[in-house]
């Protein structure tokens, strides 16, 4: 999400984020760390801290993404002439059902494990590494709702197609990091 300066391209990153996270019943709440402040500097952003986020009647959510700031260039798609933009480097999503089965998205090229892909770990078998997509926040938070958790509003799947618009607008890969531009 391009901005004409860092603090306009970090808003610009992490207000469609917010807004998206709104569309659960309940506290949401995005926490960022890090000292963004030139290109290259990275931050993170966790939500509702450490003990993730309650989902009423449904289950438990957890939602994070390191990220960079770099410089906007033809190679990353930049339509608006704004000089800086926010690029995600790797994210953690899980969800825990009341009824005990659990759901992870994971992307994390520089961490721990031999997968660098974006992943999927299955409630029957957690250690595995089902190869995925890039997964979407807010597509992840759409099929929560879909699965029984309380949304906020009745157009959330109106809010979510938004903001998943204006970061698939950005992104600059879908399916294969290792094979697409970084961001």
């Amino acid at each position: 999400m391009p901005g004409r300066t860092v603090p306009d391209a970090l808003r610009a990153y992490i207000g469609p984020i917010q807004q998206a996270v709104s569309c659960f019943a309940g506290v949401a709440k995005i926490y960022t760390s890090g000292q963004v402040r030139r290109v290259g500097d990275f931050g993170a952003w966790t939500l509702n801290g450490p003990e993730g986020m309650t989902l009423r009647g449904f289950g438990r959510f957890w939602a994070s993404q390191r990220y960079e700031l770099v410089e906007t260039s033809d190679e990353h798609f930049d339509v608006t002439g704004e000089r800086y933009r926010v690029s995600t480097r790797e994210y953690l999503y899980k969800v825990v059902l009341d009824a005990g089965h659990e759901i992870r998205w994971h992307w994390h090229p520089k961490g721990n494990s031999p997968e660098r892909r974006p992943h999927i770990h299955p409630s029957f078998d957690l250690a595995a590494h089902i190869p995925s997509g890039r997964a979407v926040l807010e597509e992840v938070i759409e099929g929560c709702i879909e699965m029984g958790a309380t949304p906020a509003c009745d157009d959330y799947k109106d809010r979510l197609l938004a903001t998943g618009g204006i970061h698939k607008l950005y992104r600059t890969w879908a399916d294969n990091p290792t094979l697409e531009a970084d961001g």
